[in-house]
């Protein structure tokens, strides 16, 4: 097809999505002046835009309006809720807001994306070059929602580092911090001030406690579940001078350093890994060019491609391709500190386990819970922020492992099916026709086969025996062929070769064991996928400890503090350590020490275990103020070290994110390309030996 008339597709598709859209338009916006609904859109559209120009009136109006109308559409709605929800897990924007952002995100995606996939699709027309194709576009899409969602994000750091600026002048003029934080949320103007707002609004209810909790379960990130904490203890038990001044200023200094490194990394880690993730899935796109490129200009090269090698190289180009993906997006996973404990909702996996037969198998695959391998996986599952409980993690293992042996077995009964076809269908090409064939060895070719194909068909139910008499036997009935010797035995032995190269494709033993070994390893890949993502989730521990050190930092400073009081807030604020802390919190009447060295038995984290050493010294031996007497040093020693495991970090990011990213496209190319003509030339150099020795 030529270019000219796949761009007149693409025209004629977006035109029709265009009109689609426009008329989905007409029809909202009619409903909504019959209910009266236009009047309060025009009414916010107005206020938001009031110091905008016409253009951007008219372009937040329709983003409202877009929203109304599409979020009734059944599959729109569910990927607008999607998105919406991605979002919402990251800034508190208001209602309207909220609605702007996503349908911009849902926009621009799907834009791109159909885009990509009409394109292309007119320049495929395989199965499973299209299979492949439409994966491919699932991936971008992924990929560009990760995008604007990270853009978002990062654009909120950058803003509440000014916010915490605008704090800060505030309360040094005023020296309260509910004043503080009301002035710099009004006097603010980017999308941070809403949280401002909301840590003032909690300061204000009437039960700030119970309102903190509910914003620290839904905070977007560490930083700000730090500064609504130092704010709440600010409110509640007062400031106080220390040897830089105030505790709270000091505070908001060290939270600001964090989020400045914490951008830093940010910045540095998108310049090493930025594009890896497309570079490892533009590869897919070229199996197919690079396959009729091989065929056009080296004829033998077609026999490669249509057999079972060439069909299994492409299976393990494209696991090579997904396996890439997946560990690039873990690489790239920039949610460090947003640790959130498992909440079950009403998900697929919770679905499927109310099927008895599935909860049976999945149960017979736990391990008993009173075993280390229960408790390894489960502290594996935690470690990991995999945010999921243990019977789905197995149910997830379980399908992967029947999945692929399902698909390995399926690509092995393909190939059969393959290779017979291929031997039924292809020309038949003669030992003495090499590289291109004319036009009239063409048909000379496919007249053979077409014969070939006659007899085979005539013969194919005859035992082995009998076989070799009855193809004779049917090719003598070919008055040209039965008048040359020669033609006539090269015949029957060519025949009796396919014959024999269809009897061999059958489903083998050892295809079994492959399909089997590859469900195994199906089946603990997750399991590995967790130990690759607990070690990228290492430092969320250590986050943690950071934020303790700072509650503590002005716990310590108040009156009459106690080891039982600081353990709560302590439960408080955490995510990781959250069920040892509440664990602990239970247990501190029945013996202080006994509960807090429970507390190191359950998280064996080094830094946390030493923080909980120093409470157990607070119990009775030393004050609390002593056993933490060092702890300002401890702070700005355990940032240093933080900023060097950063660049570290950094750098082992950047080195395995080349290696994996360029990994498809070498794949591709010494897989797909290069293998291929070293594997024919030898093949085509043996038949021409063969050809010599016959000559001679």
């Amino acid at each position: 097809m030529s270019l000219i008339n796949i761009l007149v597709y693409v025209l004629i598709g977006s035109s029709f999505l265009f009109l689609l859209m426009i008329a989905g338009y007409k029809l909202y916006t009619r409903n909504a002046q019959q209910s009266g609904r236009a009047d309060v859109n025009k009414t916010y559209a107005d206020y938001i835009g009031s110091n905008k120009s016409k253009r951007v009136k008219a372009y937040n109006q329709f983003l409202q309006d877009s929203y109304f109308a599409y979020i009734k559409v059944p599959f729109l709605k569910a990927y607008i809720l999607r998105i919406r929800k991605r979002l919402q897990s990251i800034h508190s924007y208001d209602e309207f807001t909220m609605r702007r952002e996503t349908m911009k995100i849902v926009f621009y995606t799907l834009a791109i994306v159909t885009s990509f996939v009409i394109v292309l699709l007119f320049m495929n027309k395989g199965l499973t070059s299209i299979f492949m194709l439409l994966l491919t576009a699932v991936v971008i899409h992924g990929t560009l929602i990760d995008t604007f969602v990270n853009r978002v994000e990062n654009r909120l750091l950058n803003q509440l580092n000014l916010v915490l600026t605008d704090v800060r002048n505030e309360y040094q003029q005023h020296g309260m911090i509910d004043i503080a934080l009301h002035d710099a949320a009004e006097a603010s103007t980017h999308e941070a001030s809403l949280h401002a707002q909301k840590v003032y609004e909690i300061l204000s209810a009437s039960d700030p406690e119970k309102e903190l909790e509910i914003y620290y379960q839904s905070a977007p990130n560490r930083f700000l579940k730090t500064f609504a904490g130092i704010s709440f203890l600010v409110k509640e038990f007062g400031d106080k001078v220390i040897e830089k001044g105030s505790l709270y200023l000091n505070n908001l200094e060290k939270l600001s350093n964090e989020i400045n490194l914490e951008i830093l990394k940010r910045t540095k880690l998108n310049y090493f890994l930025k594009g890896l993730t497309i570079i490892s899935i533009v590869p897919i796109l070229f199996t197919t060019p690079i396959e009729l490129w091989a065929k056009n200009n080296f004829p033998s090269m077609e026999e490669f491609y249509n057999s079972k090698l060439g069909f299994f190289l492409k299976i393990t180009i494209f696991a090579v391709i997904l396996i890439s993906y997946v560990l690039l997006k873990k690489l790239q996973d920039e949610q460090e500190g947003t640790y959130q404990a498992k909440v079950k909702k009403v998900l697929w996996e919770q679905k499927l386990l109310t099927i008895p037969f599935i909860e049976w198998v999945v149960d017979r695959f736990i391990p008993n819970r009173r075993t280390s391998e229960y408790y390894r996986i489960n502290t594996l599952l935690k470690d990991a922020n995999a945010g999921i409980p243990l019977d789905w993690h197995y149910l997830h293992r379980i399908l992967l492992a029947v999945a692929l042996f399902i698909i390995m077995m399926s690509s092995f009964f393909s190939t059969h099916y393959l290779t017979v076809q291929n031997i039924l269908e292809l020309p038949t090409q003669s030992s003495s026709m090499f590289g291109k064939l004319s036009d009239k060895e063409l048909k000379v070719a496919q007249e053979t086969t077409a014969l070939d194909t006659q007899i085979l068909n005539q013969v194919k139910e005859v035992n082995n025996e009998q076989a070799s008499d009855q193809i004779g036997t049917l090719v003598r009935n070919n008055p040209e062929i039965a008048s040359n010797s020669k033609l006539y035995f090269s015949t029957v032995e060519r025949i009796q070769q396919k014959l024999d190269d269809i009897n061999s494709e059958y489903f083998k033993w050892y295809e079994f064991l492959i399909a089997l070994t590859v469900a195994v390893m199906g089946y603990y890949f997750p399991s590995w996928i967790l130990l690759f993502q607990k070690k990228l989730r290492a430092i969320d521990m250590q986050n943690e400890v950071e934020q303790f050190h700072t509650i503590i930092a002005m716990l310590c400073e108040i009156d009459r503090m106690s080891v039982d009081i600081m353990v709560e807030w302590m439960e408080r604020f955490s995510s990781i350590f959250k069920a040892p802390l509440h664990k602990c919190v239970l247990n501190y009447e029945a013996g202080a020490e006994l509960a807090l060295n429970q507390v190191k038995i359950d998280a064996p984290f080094l830094p946390f275990s030493q923080l909980i050493d120093k409470l157990i010294h607070s119990v009775e031996k030393v004050p609390i103020i002593q056993a933490f007497d060092n702890l300002e040093s401890e702070r700005t020693n355990n940032f240093e070290k933080r900023k060097h495991a950063y660049e570290v970090m950094i750098q082992t990011k950047a080195e395995w994110g080349r290696l994996i990213g360029f990994a498809p496209m070498s794949a591709v190319i010494f897989l797909y390309l290069v293998f291929p003509f070293i594997y024919m030339s030898y093949m085509d150099m043996g038949t021409y030996y063969q050809q010599m020795n016959t000559l001679n």
